[in-house]
This record gives C-alpha cells, structure tokens and sequence, in this order.
C-alpha cells in the first residue's frame, strides 16, 4: 500500500543519509524499517525472518524476489533476492544486508532524523490527509526506561515515586520513611510528543518528537515543536492544542496565539494568579452555575438466542456479585465512589497573567461524587468562544493519550531498546512512532476505524483473517475458507482422495516454480 499508494519514495528521498554514494534505494530502507516495526521487531537480525513473511516481499514483486526449493529430503522452500549492486559472493537471501539497515540508522545523526520526522514526515502525513479540519492537537510528554547502565547515550538516572513521577531532592525529604522506601532510581529519556487526535474516527497521528535526556525539562520544547511543525504542514492546520500542567508558559502561549493563530486548552495550577482572581469573581457576578451530569453507562443487552448454558453461567456470576456486595455492606467497607455532578461557570477576558499577552478565559469546575464530597479544578484557554462544557468535553481527549503511551510501550517495544547508541534509540522511537501513524490512517482509510484502539498484535490479526482465504472451486460451485477451515477439511478426507489431492498439489507447486525462477548467470 504504501509503495504503491503511498508515494514511500519521495519521502524517502529526503531522509537525511550520511552517504555519499547511496548502491541501496533509500526507500527500500525506510520501507524494511517500517516493516520490522509492524512485525514488532526491533532487532535488524530479524529481517530475514520478516522478509520471509511480511508483505515487503510481495511490494517487491517477482523481478526482485523469487521462492527456491533447496535439494534434500525436507525440500526446503527460501527467497532468493536479486539485490541492488553485485558485491555479493553468496545468493542473497533478503534485498539487502541486515548490517546494511543497522550502519546506516547508527550514523545518521539523531538530531538530523528527529528534523526529519518533524518536517518531511509531516508533509508526507498531510499529504496522505491524516490531518482533520478540526485541527485539534495534544501536546504531552513520557519517560522511556532503560536499564540502570551508564553506557545509554544521552540518559539520566532519577529517582521515581510510587506513582511514577519523578522526586526532587525537596520532594524526597518530605516523604515519610515508609514511602522512601517505595521510591526507586531509574535510567531514562524524556520524550516529549505533539498528536493529532480526529475525534470523529478515533484515530491518533504522531506529528512531532524531540528526545532528550531524563533531566531536560519540557516547556523548551514547545516552540521548536510547533514551529517545524507549521513550517512543514502550514499554517491553519494546527488549531488548537491541548496540554496539561507541565508545559504550561505565559509567553510561549501568547506567541502561538498572536503569530501562528494557535489557541491552547490546559489547566492551571494552585495558586495561580488567574485561578484565585477567576474564583472571586465567580462569587461576586451572580451569574448562574451551568450543571452538566455524566451520561447513563450504555448497558449491553443479551443476544436473543442465547445458549442455555451461557444464560446461566451469567445468571450464576450475577448472583455472586450480588453476594459480594452485600458481604461489602454488612462490613461497612466504603462504596464505590462515582462523579454524580459537575457544575461550571465561564469566566472570560483573564487579563491577570504577567507573562501572558493575550486574553485567558477561565472555566472553574466543581465535581461532586456519591459520596459527598466535593474537587475543585479549572481549565483555561485563549479560544474566547469555546463553552465551558465544551471545554470540558475537549480536554477529555488528552486523557485518552495515556492509553496511547501504553500501547506504544507495551506491544509496540516503543522503548525495548537493543542498543546504546543515542542514534539508534531514536531510529527505533522514530520509525515505531511512523509505522503506528501510518497504520492508524490506514485503518482509516479502509474504513475500519474500530480497529484504532486495539493492540499490534490484534490489527494485524484482524487484517490477515479478512485477507487471508482461500477459494475452492467445485463442479460450477465455490465457496471461501479460512486457513484453518481448509487445513480441516484436508485432514478429515479419505486416503485415496488425500492421495489425489496430494498429487495435484505437487505437479502445481512444479508448475509454480518452473515459472517464477528465471535461470540466473553462472548457478
């Protein structure tokens, strides 16, 4: 798809190579490195394993890849790759050298292929349409752990709290002995990310990255994001960008707005000077209050025809829960708190920002639980327009990154890193992060956004069992057939038409293979 849709090759001729003389198409790399991601392997030792069966072999069709049947008893079936250049003593078995993938991302630059990934990446992802009109971003930023070794280039060794937030040495001695004892020491490198987020069809396109060591802070980062990414992407496409308290900056939020038209939404701190004065004026206006209530959770009703041993395995866990909660009651144990109500109120034109150039509206919330009490909090924004409950409702969004970071860490092996080198730690984030965004539009484009969330491993499942089947023909019948199906149905047929089968099976594989292996020069 994406070699011959994509247009994989003009965006490969911009990657920034550190050779002169390039015998390998620079395509063939990006597109190997892409495909090692899919298949979630992270080491170039792989390759051969996923050039054997990954769909890079069948993009680069017969004239370059062909299937050989070794001599012997197993008969053995491999590739044969014609290569790019004749330097190769020995039949090739991929395209080109896993040494050649692994040299050539150890000495690009770091700090040329994170330019890369935030310019030419970009325009490629626009082009491709990733981008929604709605033009709503998440800016947000994540830890990746590596072992406790000092030979990681560029990490930082911190110490961690039992929530997984880094402790200052103030913060360390005002812990108890008890949560001193629950802190850890852990090396790592701080990622900071900018996400377009379409709500329309849940999907999530990476569209900025810088890494840096564990100790860099966040809030220098967000102007050399943003500005490479309008560069790239032009302006007006980057509408509005969600964060939360970290990156907060009076005068990097007064600059998107007044040169790039670039409007935030984040919350504000304790003590802020604009939350204290909005909560003032919240009491002296004598406006009304907004309420808004959570929506009722959707409660899946029963299929009709439900078997009668599943009807009652349910009927049997409901009575259990029932039990369990009884047993909870009679033991005083505290119910499960739920939010019952959010009341809000919209304070606009906040002029109280020293740093801050450009009017702030201020959206307080009161959040009411089950329990009876109460949490206070307040969002802000320099879109004047933007309702309080709509406020609210947008913000939600940049929750749902978390999510994101867990799949990228968990099944994706965003930060499994094989090697030490600072250049392939960020070859390996660079291209983990394109081949999701790439997966997430296509997704998209097929029309099967449902599949957004769910893990590597899943999608790529769900894709193989809707391609994968087989078409068997039958006296002017057909039908289709999943492997499994089909493998089935050879192993309940009788001996003499297995014998039959079997037969016919290998005077077409002949057939196959006198076809596609042309006879090459000198074997």
């Amino acid at each position: 798809y994406l070699l011959s849709e994509g247009n994989l090759e003009e965006l490969a001729a911009s990657y920034p190579t550190p050779r002169t003389k390039e015998e390998v198409p620079l395509w063939l790399f990006v597109a190997s490195q892409i495909s090692l991601r899919l298949h979630g392997e992270q080491a170039y030792s792989s390759y051969p394993l996923v050039m054997h069966c990954g769909g890079l072999r069948d993009a680069l069709g017969p004239e370059q890849v062909t299937v050989a049947e070794q001599s012997g008893e197993d008969g053995e079936r491999r590739l044969r790759c014609e290569g790019y250049n004749a330097k190769n003593t020995y039949e090739r078995r991929t395209p080109c050298d896993q040494d050649y993938l692994r040299k050539l991302a150890r000495d690009t630059r770091p700090e040329s292929l994170e330019a890369w990934f935030n310019g030419p990446v970009v325009r490629y992802l626009r082009g491709l349409k990733a981008f929604d009109e709605e033009g709503i971003f998440l800016l947000d930023g994540s830890y990746l752990f590596v072992p406790d070794n000092p030979a990681y280039e560029g990490s930082s060794r911190l110490r961690f709290g039992e929530h997984g937030h880094p402790l200052s040495k103030d913060d360390y001695e005002a812990l108890t002995d008890r949560q001193k004892e629950e802190t850890e020491w852990r090396r790592c490198y701080r990622a900071v990310f900018l996400l377009h987020a379409d709500r329309h069809v849940d999907t999530h396109v990476f569209a900025g990255l810088a890494l840096r060591p564990g100790r860099a802070a966040e809030v220098p980062e967000v102007r050399p994001l943003v500005e490479k990414f309008v560069g790239a992407a032009g302006k007006g496409v980057l509408k509005l960008l969600i964060h939360d308290r970290g990156f907060i900056d009076g005068k990097t939020m007064s600059w998107m707005k007044a040169v790039h038209g670039i409007d935030t939404l984040f919350p504000l701190k304790a003590g802020m000077s604009d939350l204290e004065d909005a909560r003032v004026l919240a009491e002296q206006d004598g406006q009304p209050w907004q309420t808004w209530h959570p929506p009722e959770p959707v409660r899946k009703e029963p299929p009709p025809q439900r078997p009668e041993n599943l009807r009652r395995r349910e009927e049997k866990r409901q009575r259990t829960l029932e039990k369990k909660r009884r047993e909870a009651e009679a033991a005083g144990e505290p119910k499960p708190v739920a939010l019952t109500r959010v009341e809000l109120k919209r304070i606009p034109s906040m002029r109280l920002w020293g740093t801050a150039h450009v009017p702030v509206c201020v959206i307080l919330m009161r959040e009411y639980y089950s329990d009876g009490s109460m949490g206070e909090w307040a969002l802000a924004t320099t879109r004047e327009s933007m309702g309080a409950i709509e406020a609210r409702e947008l913000y939600h969004e940049r929750t749902r990154i978390e999510e994101r970071h867990r799949q990228l860490k968990c099944f994706w092996d965003l930060s499994r890193f094989r090697s030490r080198a600072l250049s392939l730690v960020t070859s390996q984030v660079v291209f983990v992060l394109l081949a999701y965004s790439l997966i997430q539009d296509f997704l998209r484009r097929i029309e099967r956004e449902e599949m957004n969330p769910k893990t590597r491993d899943r999608i790529l499942r769900e894709l193989r069992y809707q391609d994968d089947r087989l078409l068997l023909y039958s006296r002017g019948r057909f039908t289709y057939l999943t492997p499994l199906e089909h493998q089935e149905l050879l192993l309940t047929l009788s001996e003499a038409i297995r014998r039959r089968v079997l037969a016919r099976t290998r005077k077409l594989r002949e057939r196959q293979l006198a076809v596609r292996l042309p006879i090459r020069p000198g074997v």
